[in-house]
Order: structure tokens, then sequence, then C-alpha cells
């Protein structure tokens, strides 16, 4: 059983560093505070959706850009923050409106952003001496244990879980001692209390985030015309107290979204709390006086909910009215069934602690935060954040929202990999808005940041990030990769070939045909980089072209897959080919590899030629060279993949620079810091960073291309197993790696009945049976195993 443990040596003191419980869509963080016990909301979809799109200037249209690099020289001043036209005939003012650094409505304001949804505290006696606190989330189980003892011999033992459904946090609790002083503070009893803060003036939350970081990126948004939030209030539902917030009208939910927390306890009195007019929401729980034990549940609900934001509350309320300890165990028994399931799917076993800790405490924060049938989460995880966030908590298109994803097909976990979908559907609705309107083109246009959640107009459209092409194919990709992992044709024709045509078709319009009979893709920068007076910079660049073309031809496969129109699949196979091939390779050295094209997407091919001879790659430098180390993780899990794919990698010699590297940023709590505190302080839980089991798992498991390797870069002195590992093909693997040799059997089951092919795990013959252990009959080539499989079936491949 995986466990984590917290004790006061290391007791967190904000909501990113405490354990965490969650469903998918509803999560928990608990904290400390000098005299509370928190436990810190969050929901998925709580955004505030107000986008201020009046003060932001018309947005760039490409012939726009493709003038002002062509004819007006837009060249980018560092001394003025500003990009000026160097050459020709050009209304200055409206050069410095379409190149600022992104509209004013994205500088300048704090929202749209995710926001956080309130707390629930326990008040902790403040005349009791010595107090000692043991956390303890036993993972495989979905529960937190909580003891507080104090020297007067009082104790406390709480035990929090959160079901799959509803959205609830359960909490059950039990009070002990014998001493007098204990009898009489029980005698006083515990006390609850559920409260949502006002949400605060931009002034006020920068005068907070400058006392804790040395970054200045709130300071735009003072002295702005910003309206908080409308005040949380505290309104009777049905003969009970719950705690509402409200937000402004969007395009979605014309009367404002809203939520609402009701709490209740079994032979508990809830009440208001005066707040004096000061912004302040507060319902107090009280069990009763010289109760020792008893249970409270905080029901949250939105306006996401069928029936709204009161429907679930209703329901709860009148489910634990009529029978609260029914009630609770049936949650009890969903958590403890939904746990069972999640966690028989797949496993790992590993001689060093690290790896499986790692392994199971990264899958259990995803398993809190993300599910197939709601909207994923921006750039941080929902019960960690602040009340504005860095970025606005966006999607961030160019591995920022991909990265927490990578790793969850793999793993077997369909839901953490489905998650990616329903919020990026809003963004792919927006980009045919966007392809339409700006650049005169069909199909879809995926731009640097979005969000989940209806858009009218161009969030993002100015500035040097804002016409860049290779989002578009890269945010693609999850669809493409749902299928190699599960095979599931009917999935791919209703939601999967959309996207990918939608996305190829964008570039069908976009790319242009030269002269010289080839494909060209202008205009478009790539990466992150200010406006320069230098056509190079916008033509055929390597990111763009790799990314379009990858796009083109798996939307050309998998319209042959689904029978998709002709027309269309063979203007894609002829673009595809006839791309122009980047010359610039000088941008992080881009070597150009045609089988890599397709074999590996664009993300994750080589940045540079670099090949073990060569020596050790930036990557596992443990200096200040190495930026992963010295300042960045977010960017480690990408470029840790590309080394692997690239024989750059070598475990015996970096695997311990990776242990180093990830243990720097490492939080007690198994969740992983993205960037120093330094420059940022407690930003939230990073969302990016969990992606850091995709390189890990590609240690144990590759299946690139379609043919599966077996611990292909795994430490000869380090023993594993795991079991059910999933490759592309539909196939979920089992291996075990001991003695510095893989096992003398592989076990694959076969989902879907594709063609298998396996890379020789041992170097010489082998024998394949099924699972009634009937020999299968197989062929080589090379030191590839290929032989027939039928769905639903187990085969195993044992050395001969």
């Amino acid at each position: 059983m995986h466990t984590v443990k917290l004790d006061m040596k290391t007791l967190p003191m904000m909501p990113e560093e405490g354990l965490m419980l969650g469903n998918g869509d509803f999560s928990v963080s608990v904290y400390y505070q000098p005299d509370r016990l928190i436990w810190r909301f969050g929901k998925n979809d709580v955004w505030d959706r107000r986008q201020d799109k009046h003060i932001d200037p018309t947005p760039m249209h490409i012939d726009e850009l493709r003038r002002g690099v062509s004819d007006e020289g837009w060249q980018f001043d560092p001394e003025t923050g500003l990009s000026l036209p160097t050459r020709g005939d050009a209304d200055v003012e409206r050069v410095k409106e379409v190149t600022q650094y992104g509209p004013p409505s994205y500088r300048e304001r704090p929202y749209p952003c995710p926001k956080p949804v309130g707390e629930l505290s326990l008040d902790l006696p403040c005349d009791l001496h010595g107090l000692d606190i043991v956390q303890t989330l036993t993972i495989e189980d979905g529960v937190i244990d909580i003891t507080l003892t104090w020297d007067e011999g009082l104790s406390l033992k709480l035990h929090a879980l959160v079901p799959p459904t509803p959205n609830v946090l359960l909490i059950d609790w039990e009070l002990s001692g014998v001493s007098e002083v204990a009898r009489t503070w029980r005698s006083r009893g515990v006390r609850f209390s559920l409260y949502r803060w006002p949400d605060p003036t931009a002034e006020e939350f920068n005068r907070k985030a400058q006392l804790h970081s040395l970054n200045d990126m709130y300071v735009k948004f003072c002295g702005r015309d910003i309206e908080p939030l409308p005040a949380p209030t505290v309104r009777d539902l049905h003969g009970m107290p719950i705690l509402e917030q409200t937000f402004f009208p969007d395009l979605e939910y014309a009367d404002g979204f809203r939520y609402g927390l009701l709490p209740i306890g079994n032979d508990a009195r809830t009440e208001e709390v005066p707040t004096a007019n000061n912004g302040l929401a507060m319902i107090r729980v009280l069990p009763r006086a010289g109760a020792t034990s008893g249970s409270l549940a905080v029901v949250m609900g939105t306006s996401g909910d069928d029936d709204g934001h009161e429907a679930p509350l209703v329901e709860a309320m009148d489910e634990l009215r009529k029978d609260f300890a029914g009630v609770a165990d049936h949650w009890r028994s969903t958590n403890a069934d939904s746990a069972t399931d999640y966690w028989s799917r797949s496993s790992i076993s590993c001689s060093d602690a690290f790896v499986e800790d790692l392994w199971y405490e990264t899958l259990h924060a995803r398993r809190c935060c993300y599910r197939g049938d709601v909207i994923a989460p921006g750039l941080f995880l929902p019960s960690t954040l602040n009340d504005f966030s860095l970025w606005h908590g966006d999607y961030h298109t160019n591995y920022n929202y991909q990265s927490p994803f990578w790793g969850g097909y793999e793993a077997n976990q369909l839901t953490l990999g489905d998650s990616y979908f329903p919020g990026f559907t809003y963004m792919i609705e927006l980009g045919r808005k966007l392809a339409k309107d700006f650049f005169n083109a069909r199909g879809t246009y995926i731009q640097l940041t979005g969000f989940p959640f209806p858009i009218d107009h161009d969030p993002y459209g100015v500035g040097p990030f804002s016409r860049m092409s290779y989002m578009t194919g890269w945010a693609v990709n999850q669809y493409w990769f749902r299928w190699l992992y599960t095979q599931d044709t009917d999935w791919l024709e209703a939601e999967g070939y959309p996207a990918l045509r939608d996305a190829a078709q964008f570039y069908l319009d976009f790319l242009m045909e030269g002269d010289d009979g080839l494909v060209h893709a202008f205009p478009s920068d790539q990466g992150e980089f200010q406006f320069v007076d230098d056509l190079t910079h916008y033509m055929d660049r390597p990111q763009v072209v790799r990314h379009a073309r990858y796009c083109l031809r798996v939307a050309a496969e998998a319209g042959e897959i689904v029978g998709g129109d002709a027309e269309f699949i063979a203007q894609c196979q002829d673009y595809a080919a006839r791309l122009k091939q980047a010359d610039n390779l000088e941008w992080l050295g881009f070597a150009d590899n045609e089988e890599q094209y397709f074999v590996t997407p664009p993300e994750f091919i080589a940045w540079y030629d670099a090949k073990p001879e060569m020596g050790d790659p930036i990557e596992f430098r443990l200096d200040e060279k190495n930026p992963m180390w010295e300042w960045y993780f977010g960017h480690f899990p990408l470029r840790w993949s590309v080394c692997m794919r690239n024989g750059a990698f070598v475990p015996e010699r970096h695997y311990d620079a990776v242990k180093q590297i990830i243990g720097r940023w490492r939080r007690p709590n198994g969740l992983i810091r993205a960037m120093s505190l330094e420059g940022y302080s407690y930003a939230g839980a990073w969302a990016e960073s969990l992606g850091i089991i995709g390189p890990l798992m590609e240690m144990m498991l590759q299946s690139c291309g379609g043919v599966i390797k077996v611990f292909p870069l795994w430490p000869s002195e380090m023993d594993v197993s795991f079991n059910q590992l999933r490759a592309e093909g539909a196939f979920l693997v089992s291996a075990s790696f001991s003695g510095g040799a893989i096992a003398d059997e592989v076990t694959i089951l076969s989902e879907a009945g594709a063609t298998c092919q396996l890379s020789d795990p041992w170097g010489g013959p082998v024998s394949i049976t099924d699972d009634s252990g009937a020999p299968v009959a197989c062929e080589f080539a090379g030191d590839v195993v290929s032989f027939a499989t039928e769905a639903g079936k187990t085969y195993t491949v044992r050395k001969a």
C-alpha cells in the first residue's frame, strides 16, 4: 500500500504543499495555519470568465503580418519594449498596436482566470501545548488520515475522503483523552467553519504577492478599472444555510455562473456567522457539546451541474437528513470501489522507492484533478489556486497544456488521457472562427492561449505569439494518440478525425505553393520570439514545418481509417510530401530525419544532434547551465523524453542526475514545483509537472511507431516490474527486470486484435503461446518479432 506521510517537520503551510484528495472534478488540499487545520476546495469549472475585449485593438489579420515582415520590417526594440517598422510606408500607431506583447485585456486584466472556491477550517485550541500532527495519505484507498495530539492527553483523529459522486468532502472525526484538560476541551466540542473570502482588488492582491515574490507580473493589473467579483453570501436553502458565490454574466451563463457549498453534519447544527459586512461569508458547523465523534459533509454544486448549482445541494441535503449514516457509508463504499478500480488498471514495483513513489503519487494527483467527462485544469491545480493566476491560469498550447496528459494512456488510465478533450473542444470551436476571420482559411486555428468556455472573439489577437501556426498541429496530437493506444475506430470517426481534419484543413489553406513546386509555411515564427526584421524567421521554420507535416499525415491516415473524403486525404498527402524542408536548422540545432516526421510526434523529435559520445546533454547538468536545474523544471518532462527518443539518455550515466533534478523540485506531498520560488513564490501547484511519468514509463516501455520495446532504457542495477502498461496498438504489456536482465517472459493482452510487433527482449529465438497454451506463429524482421492477435486474448512471449 502506497502512503505519503507528513509530520510536524513537513507541515504544509500553503495549499500547494498539502496532501490532496479529489474525484477528477472536485478536489481538496489540506494545509495549516498556526491556529487552524484547513481544507481548500477546488472545482475545474470555477472560472472568472470576463474579458474586456473593448480595450483591445482590432486583432491582427495574417495579411497584416505578411505585409509587416515582408514590406515594413517590424523590429522589436528591447529598450522601449515596442516593435516598430524599419522601412516602407507603415501606419506606425497600428504597428504598435498589433505588435505589442499580447492584447491589453491579457496584459492589464487579471481575468479570465480560474478561481479558488473556499475553505473549511477546524479551529485548534490555543490553550493546549505540545501539538503533534501526523498526516497520512493512503493513495490506493483515496483517503487522508490526520492525528493531532497534545501534551495534555487530548487526541483528535480525522478521516477524509472525496467519493466519485457527488462532489463532496466527507470527514469523520473522533476525540479521545482522559485528562481533565482533555475532558474540558471535549465538552466545548470541535468547531468547523466554512467560508469564502471576498475577491480582492488588484492592488490588494499585488501588495500581498510582492511580499513573497520578486516577480512583478501582478503590478500591471493595478490602477485599472477592475471590479472584483460580487462578495460571497450565505443564504437559506430549504431551511439550511449555504455559501454561494456568483460571477458576472458570460456567453454560457446569461445570469452569471454560480456555485454553492452546503455544510452538514450528523448531530450538529449549522449557523451563519455575522461578519460585519466585511465581505467574508462564513457558516459554522457545531457538533453537539460533549460529542466525542461525528461526521461532516461539505457538498458542492455549480451552474455546470445538471439542473444548476442548487440541485446537487438539495439532493444531498434531503438524503442526509433522512439517513446521514447510510449515505456516508455509501460514499465510503463508492470511494473504496473507485480507488480499487483505478489502481487495478496498472501497477509497478521497483527496488528504488523513488521511482515507485513518483509513479503512484503523480497518478494520484492526476486522479484528483483530471477526468474524461469534465474540463481539465489549466496551468494550476484547482485546490491550490491563488485569487489571480500567472498567465491567467490558461490553456497554453506549446506544451504546458499538453504536458499533464503525457503518460495517461501509457499508464492504462484512459480517463486521464481523455480529460484533454472536454475543455479543448472550446478552443477548436473558437479556432474555426479565428481561421475564417483572420486567415481566410477553413478548419481550425489553435493559438498559444485559450480557455475552456465559449469566447466570441480573438482573446490573444495581437503580438508576436498571436499568429504562430505550429500550435495548431501540436494541440490536436492527443486525438491521434488516443487512436494509437486504443484502436477505437468509433471514437476516431466521431471525435478524433473531425479535430485532426479541421487542423489539417487550416494548414492546407495557410500553406502556399511556391514556384519551385514545393509547399511553404509563411508567415509564421516558432517558439516564443519577438518580431525581427529578418524573413528567415517567418519562412519554413522547423517547428512549423514539422507540426504541419505531421498533422497532414495523421489526418490523412485517420481519414483512410474512417472513410473520409478521398480528395481531402490526397491533398493532405500531397502537401505533406511537398512541404519545404527547413533550411534554417540552426534553431536549437534541428537535424532532419524523414522517418521521424511520422514515427515520432514533432514535439519529441531531437532538438539537437546530441549523442552519448558527444558528452552529457545539458538536461542532466546539475548546475546553473541547466535552467531545468536552476530555475524552471516545467520543461524537463519534455526535454527528457526528447533525449530518450534521440539516444541521448544513457540510464547508467544519467539516471542519478534525473533523480536529483526531480528531487530538487519535488515537494513532500509528491507534487513537483515548476518554477523557482525566488521569482514566482507560491503560484499554486503546477499542472505541467504531472507529465513527468511519461518519460519515466518510457524507461520501462516504449511503443512509438508501433514497435513495443520492453525496458529499453532501464538501469541495470535496479529491479522493477510493471503490470498492464498500455502500448500503441491497444496492447497491455506486463514484464519484469531483475539482476540486470529482462525476465524470461513477457505477457501481452490484445484489446483490439491488431498485429503485435515486439522488439526481441533477449536477442534470440522466442516462443509465443496464447491464453489457452496453444503456440502462435511469428515472424522475425531484424530484431522485431511480429504475430497476429485476437481481441481479448493474452499472449505470452518466452525466451526460447
